[in-house]
């Protein structure tokens, strides 16, 4: 049965055995909420809406982590209620029985009598016939939870990987529901997915919906490593951490999060983990970091590597809005401890199972496929004039300092309106950045310059702030020459930053570029006017030419 097929005859499945018992009690004369007393209202409310809650989440993980339905699930489900009672799907529904009956019409005395006679059979279906099927197909994995989980009684405590979360499943609800039909997501090597746990999952990361376009085929929780950027207000650190999700720093060590991603796996967690540290920025990938694959190795556990195709293309890192595309998932075989040792083999066998051998765009749907480049294309590749790019209709954009313009084609193609010379957002980037080293910046430094040192960059910064101190002042400007980073205020140098101690260089939000120094953070808001990836396109050249 495919995945569709047992999705949705799950959810039949529920909706008749909720539904099935109202309708019973209308058709003998006892129709709901006809002449109850207040007493029974709330009583019988609060026992319904437990009962149905509590059916609800037992029917979700038995579709979620049993891959199957309550009578014929693929694995044995022992996680969240089931770690703490056998068949909590009985007794959730035991309430929402005697629930509904207290809401009838029907004289109390008969409403004792059906919720005992519903109870009695019930109790019967699980002990004569349910049990003994669980037992037939799963044998001493089966024998094994019964020993360790009761039928009469509720444990209270439980082992921190069995105590999973609500919101991550209807999180992966909705991307059954939603996000697997609407992104037309298809997965290749669902017969390499581990039947047991722990193990790292590790992916290229093109887009925010990665996580959530590959964990709805992945039959257990995920607790997924992201930057710190991204808990910044409450509702979003309510929303990642009701996930599962836990931060990390990028700009130091963060040893805290270490620890909590090592505390999780030893404890028999999965944990995702995307090695390029950020999202792409052309779809080509970023560079594997060699902190990240150092962390793996000290995971000691497999490594589940995943290959994800076309999620860049329906939610560009620089584009404010989603677009509607075609989405593949390959999941590759795992990667054993034993070939882990090795830590450039490991980052070789890394690199050739999450990343593609070239990039090909995937056509999309959208109303404005141009919306966003402005903030994208920080030069243009024609003229190689700075911050000239701008957006002259839904599918055109053009140079305001040349004149030229480019049609912008459903896959990313730029084709020229003149000569119909094309190329793709990754082409287009190569070319400005090959140009780096042989332009300069135009402007005559105001400040005296180190020994035969060039100036590249400078331009006017809204803000600095510092974890050290907090910079909130006027006339202040930022000078990035092939030796150093340069705060300036009033045209003097405030503070500056050797390359050899700049150890990452990262886009922020609301316009901003931050550097990392001695585990420090240095975070540089520019104006409107300004894009900062030509700061970050920029810094790595000239990085690279001093190496």
């Amino acid at each position: 049965m495919n995945t569709s097929t047992r999705f949705f005859k799950q959810i039949a499945g529920y909706l008749v055995q909720v539904l099935t018992l109202p309708a019973v009690l209308g058709l003998i004369g006892y129709p709901l909420l006809v002449g109850t007393s207040q007493m029974r209202l709330f009583i019988g409310g609060f026992l319904t809406l437990g009962g149905l809650l509590g059916v609800s989440l037992a029917d979700l993980l038995i579709l979620r982590f049993g891959e199957g339905t309550l009578r014929s699930p693929q694995h044995v489900v022992d996680v969240g209620c089931y770690a703490r009672n056998r068949h909590p799907y009985f007794w959730f529904a035991t309430g929402y029985h005697l629930g509904l009956l207290i809401l009838s019409s029907a004289p109390l005395i008969l409403v004792l009598r059906l919720w005992l006679a519903l109870t009695a059979g019930s109790l019967l279906y699980v002990l004569l016939i349910q049990e003994k099927m669980l037992l037939a197909t799963f044998g001493a994995h089966y024998e094994q939870y019964r020993q360790t989980t009761p039928l009469f009684s509720w444990k209270f405590v439980i082992p921190e990987p069995k105590n999973i979360q609500v919101l991550p499943q209807l999180v992966w609800l909705f991307g059954q529901t939603f996000l697997k039909r609407w992104y037309g997501i298809t997965a290749r090597g669902l017969e390499h997915l581990p039947t047991s746990k722990p193990f790292l999952v590790v992916a290229n990361h093109e887009s925010y919906l990665d996580p959530f376009l590959f964990g709805i085929f992945i039959p257990f929780e995920i607790k997924f490593a992201t930057t710190a950027d991204v808990f910044t207000t409450p509702l979003m650190r309510l929303l990642l951490k009701g996930t599962g999700t836990f931060p990390m720093r990028r700009h130091r060590q963060d040893l805290k999060s270490i620890r909590t991603m090592i505390r999780m796996v030893n404890s028999g967690q999965v944990v995702g983990i995307f090695p390029e540290g950020g999202r792409s920025l052309d779809g080509s990938p970023l560079p594997v970091l060699k902190e990240t694959l150092k962390l793996i190795q000290r995971c000691k556990v497999p490594i589940l590597p995943i290959h994800i195709d076309g999620a860049y293309e329906i939610w560009p890192r620089w584009a404010p809005n989603r677009r509607r595309g075609q989405v593949d998932i390959t999941f590759h075989p795992l990667i054993p401890v034993a070939e882990q040792t090795d830590l450039a083999k490991l980052a070789k066998l890394v690199t050739r199972t999450i990343f593609s051998e070239q990039k090909v765009f995937r056509t999309v749907h959208s109303r404005s496929i141009t919306k966003g480049l402005e903030n994208f294309l920080w030069a243009c590749c024609q003229c190689l004039t700075h911050n000239s790019i701008k957006r002259v209709s839904n599918t055109k954009i053009g140079c305001t300092a040349c004149g030229t313009s480019w049609n912008v084609a459903a896959n990313y193609t730029f084709s020229n309106t003149v000569t119909g010379e094309t190329c793709t957002p990754m082409t287009w980037n190569q070319k400005i950045n090959q140009s780096i080293l042989d332009h300069p910046a135009q402007q005559n430094a105001p400040m005296e310059l180190l020994p035969d040192e060039r100036v590249y960059l400078l331009g006017p910064l809204d803000k600095y702030i510092s974890e050290a101190d907090d910079h909130q002042v006027e006339d202040l400007g930022l000078m990035l020459t092939d030796q150093r980073l340069v705060l300036l205020h009033s045209s003097q140098e405030v503070q500056a930053w050797t390359f050899d101690s700049i150890t990452i260089l990262t886009l922020d939000y609301h316009n901003a570029i931050s550097i990392g120094v001695g585990g420090m953070r240095h975070t540089f808001f520019l104006p409107n006017s300004d894009i900062s990836l030509r700061w970050l396109a920029h810094f790595n050249v000239l990085v690279s030419s001093c190496t």
